[in-house]
């Protein structure tokens, strides 16, 4: 390296250490005879000898060296060299070499080949240096020879200054404005997306969330309560082919220990999973399977409202600044409206399709019903009509098989006209719900039987806690539901397959899953299914299931309780269906079914 800057006789020049040169006064020149020792004292002396001259090199903050161009050698520094380089005068003096040993080696090339010009014209740069303590500054110097009267340049003086601060705002007003432009770059982008997949993509290219594996968008079915009343996963991201997908990612952010990470006005930016308080076991253990060491959840706002949340994931801990967080803010608040935008337009789209099909859906519901009132009316007509033949005489176990098939009938169209009853009256507001405080066990107890009938062609199992905590609903409601899901499965489900009850608490609430091992039900109808009318197909014939009312019915009375009713998302076969119903208040005594 010292014989690369002595080839390039650039600020330090060629150190020769056999030159000697003595003073001449009143020329400015200095023969070779003198050793550079006497050089370097004439000239410190001049300067202090020159009240004038020392007042100002005491008090300039600019730095200012003179070379000799034969030596090489430094023979005057001003004191300001010191608190820029932070080294010694001496230093500089001893081993010219430390100017270009202290450049930052990205920039050490550039001021190597730098020569000052020889017409007598200044030469200025700007480039880096590292101070032994490590830290950086920036310098801009200002060299130009200082030619004899004969032409000659025997020395070189530069002027150097310290601008770290002034390049710190630079680099500072240079990222604003990157930033500045990688917004509307990426604005212009969403406002083009016609699909949630295509806004994350958009937002997840910013420059602060490239080095993050794996994000999602999380809209709310309410936006007026938050995450309690259903979250739908919207669009995920993965920065790369070769991470695989949560397979039950749809499952944490169901959670309510997740939900308390949710905030509607403030970033929440969580490191060091293993150890942070806020996540609950269940949550950190499941991060902490993903890898996952930093998660950052930016609240989705519009008009007022909160509609859901941007979650990024880090599989490194990943700290942010205000200023980019505000940067981000800026790209999140677009997507969000973006988001809604789009949620509306399919909102308008959907409303548009259904209004098309009003007539159409009359019609069918009025052929639907006409079907299930006329099939039990004609089967209870034709068996009293047999039995009431004057002409034939029946034994006493044929005419019981024909009068049970009468009340089989009977109680089908007795059932069918009670939800139409109740569907009525929940769509009304006007179905009363009487809550009280119950046994959940005892509430299952009593629905046992007629369950059990429901599934005589599936095994069929309930899974409650010991220690389940009593429910504050209206218990004929519930059994009601669950009959409801558990005859919606056993419908669908294929003979010999199994049909589960589960329970657990969720937070102020209990949560009650139906699952069975049927086709299971396509994403895109998950919520379309409770509404009235909706049949599935099947699974045998491909033919339509029942009036379509039983699963709207079930929505209707856990929205009466407070609670919601949901598709679980699996990637087994089957469905899930999942609901919540309150926990008893503490202060209310238990009351048993009776």
């Amino acid at each position: 390296m010292k014989e690369a800057i002595r080839e390039s006789q650039i600020q330090t020049g060629n150190a020769s250490e056999n030159r000697k040169n003595s003073p001449q006064t009143g020329s400015g020149e200095f023969p070779a005879e003198n050793p550079k020792e006497s050089i370097q004292q004439n000239w410190r002396s001049l300067v202090e000898s020159e009240l004038l001259l020392n007042q100002i090199v005491q008090n300039i903050e600019q730095v200012i060296w003179l070379r000799d161009n034969r030596s090489g050698q430094i023979v005057y520094v001003s004191p300001a060299f010191e608190a820029v380089w932070g080294r010694s005068c001496d230093s500089l003096y001893a081993d010219p070499f430390v100017l270009i040993e202290s450049v930052h080696p990205e920039d050490r090339v550039q001021v190597m080949v730098a020569r000052p010009h020889g017409d007598h014209q200044p030469f200025n740069q700007a480039y880096r240096i590292l101070r032994p303590d490590g830290s950086l500054r920036w310098i801009f110097s200002r060299t130009f020879l200082i030619h004899n009267k004969a032409g000659e340049s025997n020395y070189l003086f530069c002027i150097a200054q310290d601008i770290t601060d002034q390049k710190q705002v630079e680099l500072a007003l240079r990222r604003t404005l990157d930033r500045t432009r990688e917004q509307f770059d990426l604005s212009r982008k969403m406002s083009l997306a016609r699909k949630s997949e295509a806004v994350l993509k958009a937002v997840m290219s910013a420059h602060e969330l490239r080095s993050s594996q794996r994000a999602a968008l999380l809209f709310f079915d309410n936006p007026d309560v938050g995450p309690t009343r259903g979250v739908e996963l919207l669009a995920t991201w993965l920065s790369s082919q070769t991470i695989s997908p949560w397979l039950s990612e749809s499952n944490l952010y169901e959670e309510p220990g997740f939900w308390e990470l949710l905030q509607p006005h403030r970033t929440v930016v969580i490191t060091g999973i293993s150890s942070d308080p806020r996540l609950t076991p269940l949550v950190r253990d499941f991060l902490m399977e993903g890898q996952i060491q930093t998660i950052v959840i930016f609240p989705l706002v519009t008009s007022g409202e909160w509609r859901g949340c941007l979650l990024v994931y880090y599989h490194q801990e990943h700290p942010f600044d205000h200023v980019e967080l505000r940067h981000l803010k800026v790209l999140v608040d677009q997507a969000a409206i973006t988001l809604y935008n789009l949620q509306l337009l399919e909102v308008e789209e959907e409303s548009r399709h259904e209004a098309e099909r009003a007539n159409e859906i009359k019609t069918e519901f009025l052929a639907m019903i006409t079907h299930e009132l006329r099939t039990p009316l004609t089967s209870i007509v034709g068996f009293t009509t047999t039995l009431l033949a004057e002409d034939v005489v029946w034994e006493p176990d044929e005419q019981r098989d024909f009068i049970q098939t009468i009340q089989r009938e009977a109680d089908r169209l007795q059932e069918l006209i009670d939800h139409l009853l109740v569907l009525s009256r929940l769509e009304a507001g006007m179905l009363p719900i009487s809550q009280e405080i119950h046994s959940l066990h005892e509430i299952m107890e009593d629905a046992l039987p007629q369950l059990r009938t429901l599934t005589s062609g599936q095994t069929f199992s309930i899974h409650l806690p010991a220690n389940l905590p009593p429910v504050y609903v209206d218990a004929k409601r519930i059994a009601q539901v669950l009959v409801n899901l558990v005859r919606n499965a056993s419908t669908y489900a294929p003979q010999g397959t199994e049909i589960v009850i589960t329970a657990s608490v969720r937070g102020s609430f209990v949560q009650m899953n139906v699952s069975d091992q049927g086709p299971g039900i396509p994403p895109a109808e998950h919520k379309r299914v409770f509404k009235a009318f909706r049949r599935g197909a099947n699974v045998e014939d491909g033919s339509a299931q029942g009036a379509g009312l039983g699963l709207a019915i079930c929505r209707g009375l856990i929205e009466a309780h407070g609670g919601r009713i949901w598709i679980k998302r699996k990637t087994t076969p089957g469905t899930t269906m999942s609901f919540t119903i309150p926990l008893a208040p503490s202060h209310l005594p238990v009351k048993s079914v009776e």
